[in-house]
């Protein structure tokens, strides 16, 4: 049986680190993806420690061409995609008034666009085979006041949105 390949943004650290463990363990090969190579390449080391292959692949997920760029990458060197998972995400903690806005639009851009682009990246490279898994994590359980309040129901959105159907046949 041919090894089934998964794809993980935010492999650097917290949930997209430990996503990527429980897959690898699984049996996937896991291609890692963010924008710190140190860290990623410390999540490669680590699975590396329990024979799972990886393939560590530095991209912004907040620019869409980098993404559909790094899926076809990934195709290339390990294979068919089965699993994409959007881990990716970022935060500001901290009083309205003290927040930077510059920070925020960054936290808002990493958490939404970056699981929009990457599940338009997989649904790319899927849809060829017609098959495949996209997971989009839900990193806010609860919104909170705002500004970040919104920037999480934006996301929670987002993430109903895009679990709908890919794709559907013509009748």
């Amino acid at each position: 049986m041919a090894t089934q390949i998964a794809v993980i943004t935010g492999a650097g650290s917290g949930i997209g680190r430990a996503a990527a463990r429980a897959l690898g363990r699984a049996g996937f090969d896991v291609a890692l993806l963010g924008r710190d190579e140190e860290r990623l390449n410390a999540t490669a080391h680590n699975l590396a420690q329990h024979a799972i292959r990886t393939f560590v692949l530095s991209v912004d997920v907040t620019d869409a061409q980098a993404m559909q760029d790094a899926a076809q990458q990934i195709e290339n060197t390990l294979g068919p995609i089965s699993v994409w998972a959007n881990c990716a995400g970022a935060t500001v903690v901290g009083q309205v008034a003290a927040l930077n806005a510059q920070d925020i639009a960054r936290a808002t851009q990493v958490t939404y666009l970056g699981s929009v682009n990457g599940t338009l990246a997989a649904l790319n490279v899927m849809r060829r085979r017609g098959q495949g898994a996209i997971i989009n994590l839900d990193l806010a359980p609860t919104a909170g006041p705002a500004p970040t309040g919104s920037r999480k129901r934006l996301a929670r959105g987002a993430a109903r949105f895009l679990q709908q159907p890919a794709y559907r046949t013509a009748a």
